[in-house]
């Protein structure tokens, strides 16, 4: 199985998109990375758009990972609701709503990091950085989408799913194979 890194950096600003909940207090008590279902205290959640475009399919705001609808749709053809939740959010751009949109919330947290072969630094046995990722890809079997426990930033995707979602062109998101991929 081939596994693909999952990123909002794009090549066009058009389709780069930022974005802040608009009262973040009521995100605090949540732990939005750990993997943890939320639907049963997800809270009304406002997204302000900071950028100069129209929001994206795909981008983050904070630690959450924001997602078209259309986007979660597809996505659900090929992970179940033991890998991902989708949350509701309202998005907005210069005072309008812009449709439906949702936190992916990844569900699937795996112990996939090659440590012997990435390059890192740890502080208390912690990863603090990264600029080179290794993934035991025989560890990722059986998995369409999941987030490396090691770095909670970094959701990885099977290749059948991001070449679907590439397919169908769906806008702020990028695919990268690890060779590929760097953190900033």
């Amino acid at each position: 199985m081939t596994i693909k890194i999952w990123t909002n950096k794009v090549d066009n600003d058009l389709y780069y998109t930022t974005g802040k909940a608009r009262n973040q207090s009521i995100l605090h008590s949540l732990k939005l990375t750990s993997g943890t279902a939320l639907s049963d205290r997800w809270p009304e959640v406002v997204i302000d758009i900071t950028s100069d475009y129209k929001p994206a399919d795909s981008f983050l705001s904070g630690p959450m990972l924001i997602v078209s609808r259309e986007l979660a749709d597809l996505i659900y053809k090929f992970a179940t609701d033991k890998e991902v939740e989708y949350l509701p959010v309202e998005v907005v751009y210069k005072g309008n709503p812009q449709g439906e949109y949702g936190f992916l919330n990844i569900l699937n947290i795996c112990d996939v990091l090659d440590r012997s072969n990435s390059q890192f630094t740890e502080i208390d046995g912690m990863i603090d950085s990264i600029d080179l990722v290794r993934i035991d890809e025989s560890a990722t079997e059986g998995k369409t989408i999941f987030q490396l426990d090691a770095i909670e930033w970094i959701v990885c995707v099977d290749k059948g799913l991001a070449e679907e979602i590439e397919k169908t062109a769906f806008t702020g998101i990028a695919f990268k194979s690890e060779s590929e991929w760097q953190p900033f």
